[in-house]
């Protein structure tokens, strides 16, 4: 009997941990895919800025819709990089004249500091990605998050949580300038300083 009640216990867990196991890992993977996709995200709400250089970035007329310009924004803690885009239509946070319509996002992921790429077509995004969105977004080459710029630079996909910091845009004759930022200015606050990867 002691054999067989042993032989008993080996045989359930030959069967439980198995289950357990995978168990575990579709529990994980709904977590993980909820997190990355169906997870709400806070919408950038009115900026609020903080004073700093006035850069001149581009002339009116320069770029056409979804076109981006890489600058780079002077901080204390070293250069900013960041994107100015015309969109088709006013984006909060950004800059209208008319019918053109701007707006400057910095270009580190606010998720772990990594430099953000510019995706025009969508369908290359749906493959570098693996998220297909309706517009250009701006996509992180580390860990494959997305930021939509015509929602003011909002996380729609991936690990980040918090949306893109904004450059303030101002207009001076026919040039386009950026004369501060959004505060807080995620995620370079955290004093750590923001890695050089995938650079485009």
């Amino acid at each position: 009997m002691r054999g067989g009640k042993k032989n008993l216990r080996r045989r359930d867990l030959v069967f439980y941990l198995p289950v357990a196991v995978a168990g575990g890992f579709f529990l994980w993977f709904g977590v993980r895919v909820y997190n990355l996709g169906l997870r709400e995200r806070p919408r950038p709400g009115e900026p609020v800025w903080r004073e700093g250089p006035r850069v001149a970035v581009v002339r009116r007329g320069e770029l056409g819709l979804w076109e981006a310009r890489p600058f780079e924004y002077p901080l204390a803690q070293g250069p900013l990089r960041a994107f100015l885009l015309r969109l088709p239509a006013p984006a909060p946070g950004g800059l209208s004249l008319g019918e053109e319509h701007y707006i400057a996002l910095s270009r580190i992921c606010t998720h772990q500091f990594c430099t953000l790429n510019y995706v025009p077509d969508p369908e290359a995004g749906s493959l570098l990605y693996n998220f297909r969105h309706k517009r250009p977004f701006l996509g992180c080459p580390c860990h494959f998050g997305a930021f939509d710029p015509l929602l003011g630079g909002k996380a729609v996909y991936g690990p980040p949580r918090h949306p893109l910091p904004r450059l303030r845009l101002e207009v001076e004759g026919e040039t386009l300038l950026a004369t501060g930022h959004e505060v807080p200015l995620r995620p370079l606050e955290g004093g750590r300083a923001p890695c050089g990867r995938s650079e485009a």
